[in-house]
């Protein structure tokens, strides 16, 4: 499946990027770019395997979101054939 980044979710991974980086240096950020890469080969492979946290009543698209670093976060939803990464956030950060 292809994978679509939204403009937040490109957002949000920079910030917990530097979060990560700030926090937990260099050998944290590889890390961090690693699993999230992870991640989005285990969504793309299968797409329904995470928690779905909320479904849009309008659209009825189901809302995923995967644990990708500890405690950072991936939101997505599947449309069609695509996956689109909507938003990430660490829940250790003020947001």
């Amino acid at each position: 499946m292809k994978i679509e980044w939204t403009e937040q979710g490109k957002r949000g991974w920079r910030e917990v990027a530097a979060y990560v980086k700030r926090d937990f240096g260099q050998q944290g950020l590889l890390l961090f770019r690693q699993r999230t890469k992870a991640n989005e080969k285990f969504i793309s492979n299968f797409p329904e395997g995470c928690e779905i946290v909320w479904t849009d009543p309008e659209t009825g698209i189901d809302y995923r979101w995967c644990v990708v670093y500890k405690r950072s976060k991936m939101l997505y939803f599947v449309q069609d054939d695509t996956i689109y990464i909507t938003d990430f956030w660490d829940v250790r950060s003020n947001r």
